[in-house]
């Protein structure tokens, strides 16, 4: 996967995962029980339907960890998608983190 500012560039079929941090000025602002981070891609940012999508609610010294699989991406065509970030936090407060941006799928050479 390669990341350049919020676009992201991932070769169809791969894994990785997406850590996300909160911080409030030079201080970490840990995720809590109760707090909830979304990951969505769709095909633009104009559509209702998800391609895929990743919920988290669980997390790890604070940090959101998004995976991405496999089998999330291993049939989807190569061209953009648009993705986002977005965290409801325990108190009901909703915060885009990550504005509508560049998911693209690279193509493949090996299909095992």
């Amino acid at each position: 996967m390669e990341i350049n500012g919020t676009n992201i560039r991932l070769i169809r079929g791969d894994s990785d995962s997406i850590t996300v941090q909160l911080s409030e000025g030079n201080e970490a602002k840990p995720l809590v029980t109760g707090d909830i981070v979304y990951f969505t891609v769709k095909k633009s940012a104009f559509e209702t339907a998800k391609v895929f999508q990743k919920i988290i609610t669980d997390f790890v010294d604070g940090k959101a960890i998004i995976p991405i699989t496999h089998d999330d991406t291993k049939d989807m065509e190569f061209k953009l998608y648009v993705y986002d970030i977005q965290i409801t936090f325990a108190d009901g407060t909703v915060k885009t983190i990550v504005p509508p941006s560049q998911f693209e799928i690279m193509p493949e050479v090996t299909y095992e």
